[in-house]
């Protein structure tokens, strides 16, 4: 059964209501990534509209919904590490206390080359650092004469920038780049994970564009699956990698023993940047355009 917008109206008044096994929650205008942070709660971060410092992040407490923090832009992913939530905000990381004061970690000039589109945060195994994705302007993968349409991949309408990679941020501010720039299969990664050993990191990338599932190590790339175009989040757990589609409205578990992939669902207008609840057993996914937050149960 597919979520309808008629469906979602109808319960606009009701900030919590179950849809099957799922539950949904009713957040606002765009949210788009959610972790947990300050005492076990969940944090969202909610682009809102495209006024400048109209970005947010709310805090999530049981049924109860406030606001947690302002005065951010367009705040896309987000990661609790080191006592802090940290936000990817355009071309800027920031940093917010446990009073919600909002700082910033590193300016677009504290880059080594030039930031057009930060997006998705990762906690490094660390603790004192984290992992952000600069995806490159996305407009150059979207056919215009499309709604979230992207072109296909060997289209010689695209010519993708090439400028796309991760860099690894520290809690006082140096940033060092951990997944190089230029390369073919993964052009403009949106979602990064961290798995492997904690003294051996693999970073986990979901390349928006291609579709591509990356690993990378020992300054080695690698292709883990494909076909999972518009990927936002990715983050592995036990056997399975999950991956959210933005464009497409999919969440996919890829099983890395089997090589196969499993539609979880398809009923989302756009999944965003998810948190992968490993206690809760379940993935809870910011639909972006839709407003909501939906707990999605995992096997």
């Amino acid at each position: 059964m597919k979520f309808s917008t008629s469906l979602f109206l109808s319960f606009l008044l009701i900030p919590i209501f179950s849809f099957g096994a799922k539950k949904i929650l009713d957040v606002g205008t765009k949210p788009e990534s959610v972790c947990r942070g300050f005492g076990g709660k969940l944090y969202v971060t909610m682009i809102n509209g495209d006024e400048a410092g109209d970005g947010e992040i709310k805090m999530i407490d049981g049924d109860k919904i406030t606001v947690f923090a302002k005065g951010l832009n367009n705040p896309k992913g987000m990661a609790f590490v080191g006592g802090f939530l940290v936000a990817s905000d355009e071309t800027m990381l920031r940093k917010i206390d446990k009073k919600g004061k909002v700082t910033v970690l590193a300016k677009a000039e504290d880059f080594p080359k030039e930031v057009t589109f930060l997006n998705d945060v990762a906690r490094s195994r660390d603790g004192k650092s984290v992992y952000v994705t600069d995806m490159s302007h996305p407009k150059w993968m979207f056919d215009p004469d499309g709604e979230r349409k992207l072109w296909p991949v060997d289209s010689d309408k695209v010519v993708p920038p090439m400028t796309g990679c991760v860099y690894k941020v520290t809690l006082d501010g140096k940033v060092s780049v951990a997944v190089p720039p230029g390369d073919k299969r993964m052009p403009g990664p949106n979602g990064v994970g961290v798995t492997g050993a904690k003294g051996k990191e693999i970073l986990l990338m979901g390349d928006f564009f291609t579709g591509n599932v990356l690993a990378y190590s020992d300054d080695k790339l690698r292709i883990v699956a494909k076909g999972m175009r518009g990927a936002d989040a990715v983050e592995a757990f036990g056997d399975k990698i999950y991956v959210s589609s933005w464009s497409l409205g999919t969440v996919w578990a890829y099983d890395r023993k089997t090589k196969k992939s499993k539609v979880l669902s398809d009923e989302f207008t756009t999944a965003a940047d998810f948190y992968l609840d490993r206690k809760g057993k379940q993935l809870i996914v910011p639909d972006m355009l839709a407003g909501k937050l939906i707990f999605l149960p995992l096997d």
